[in-house]
């Protein structure tokens, strides 16, 4: 389908479901679910021809991931993209990642009507707008009550504030897993104790008994997964595979709520095939920290299906990459949490980030900085020395993953033109 008839088409739906939210919640929301059903079947039927074959499966499966939740919100659990999601799968329940839910309203046009109610409601305008769309969903209804709210404490203040607040406005029962700070072994035990603690409590609000060989078997999934994903790391430093930056943030989906599901296995078998023949590249490769503005023109015009410039690796698709030798399937879930990247203070980030950039032979990096995320915006100055000591440079972009309202294209283009051109002529590599 042309992009024009694209765009036009999602034009409306936003119109549609900005029109219907604030009074007929029930019919924005069935809009949404058809539009995300619709979109579905475009990417499995008419998938980009630029893209290999892992990043075609990709896009259908990611959202298949939005749909099961929406469509089914009696076995839903709204949870945060750091919380392990083994247990709700082994169950026959369905995650719903606050972010994944923001970013997909963004994708049908229609996220500014749910930043709206949510500041109408007294949300600061610069509160997390990730956080600001889940709000504004709930409070006008469209976002359904779901069976549980489940969130850990990794890895913001907007994430502890939001899944209360939503708890509360979706009368919905709220489970929270708190990570400490430092990652030792009494940590991980500590946290697994909350999930078989969770999953008693998920057995009682749900009337669904655990199936211990289940949860096992997808924790086994989840673990092949991060190996055959890790094996493809050193390809990443030669190899270019065609991607765009809506691919990238379906990775991050199905690298953390996804992780366990077979279809994730599977994805990242085929990625590791499309690395496998694929050729060298001499393009510049840059590593690509945190959320990305996906639908912005110019970001998308400079990287999508790009050999130079190209992102060989986001941040956000290697933190829970993290292989355990844990045979208790709670211990693994919980090592994988507690030794997070973006558990603890920010040199811990800085630290991987040094490595990650090693890793791919990174000839630059970009931070982005999303609206409302203090953790980043507040971190970033660290993480940007810690790379440039280590020889990398740094361009920290200002943005916003989800609102519109909040991009400059301008201002944007000119600085990444600036950046690349610099590493164009001084080229780490």
């Amino acid at each position: 389908m042309p992009r024009n008839n694209i765009e036009r088409i999602t034009a409306a739906i936003g119109s549609s479901v900005e029109r219907l939210s604030p009074g007929k919640p029930l019919e924005a929301r069935r809009l949404l679910l058809a539009a995300f059903r619709a979109y579905k079947l475009k990417l499995k039927f008419l998938p980009g021809k630029e893209l290999p074959p892992s990043k075609q499966y990709l896009g259908p499966i990611s959202m298949s991931c939005m749909i099961r939740p929406l469509a089914h919100p009696d076995r839903q659990v709204l949870t945060s993209i750091f919380t392990p999601s083994e247990l709700f799968h082994a169950m026959g329940l369905f995650p719903m990642c606050a972010e994944q839910f923001a970013t997909y309203t963004n994708g049908a046009g229609a996220e500014h009507i749910f930043v709206e109610i949510a500041e109408r409601a007294g949300i600061a305008e610069t509160f997390c707008s990730y956080h600001k769309v889940v709000i504004g969903g709930a409070y006008s209804g469209v976002l359904p009550k779901p069976l549980a709210v489940v969130n850990t404490s990794l890895a913001c203040d907007a994430n502890n504030l939001t899944f209360r607040k939503a708890s509360e406005l979706l009368a919905a029962p709220q489970y929270y897993i708190d990570v400490p700070y430092n990652p030792s072994r009494d940590a991980v035990e500590y946290v697994a104790d909350q999930l078989r603690e969770m999953g008693s409590w998920l057995e009682d609000l749900s009337g669904i008994r655990i199936d211990e060989g289940k949860l096992k078997e997808s924790v086994q999934c989840s673990q092949r997964t991060i190996r055959t994903l890790r094996h493809i790391i050193p390809y990443r430093a030669q190899r270019y595979v065609p991607s765009e930056l809506t691919a990238e943030l379906y990775e991050v989906l199905m690298t953390h709520n996804a992780l366990g599901l077979p279809e994730t296995l599977k994805y990242a078998q085929l990625l590791l095939k499309d690395f496998e023949s694929s050729k060298e590249q001499p393009g510049r490769k840059i590593l690509w920290m945190h959320s990305n503005p996906f639908y912005q023109d110019v970001v998308k015009k400079t990287f999508n299906y790009k050999s130079d410039p190209w992102i060989a690796l986001t941040e956000m698709c290697y933190d829970e990459l993290l292989p355990s030798r844990e045979e208790d399937p709670y211990m693994a879930m919980a090592y994988r949490t507690v030794y997070n990247s973006f558990n603890g203070p920010v040199t811990r980030r800085a630290g991987k980030a040094v490595r990650m950039a090693k890793e791919i032979g990174a000839d630059g990096v970009i931070l982005f900085c999303h609206w409302g995320c203090k953790e980043t915006c507040g971190g970033s100055a660290v993480i940007a020395d810690a790379l440039e000591e280590a020889g990398f440079p740094v361009l920290i972009l200002n943005g916003d993953g989800v609102d519109s309202r909040n991009s400059s294209d301008g201002q944007v283009g000119t600085r990444l033109g600036a950046f690349l051109e610099m590493l164009g002529t001084d080229s780490h590599s």
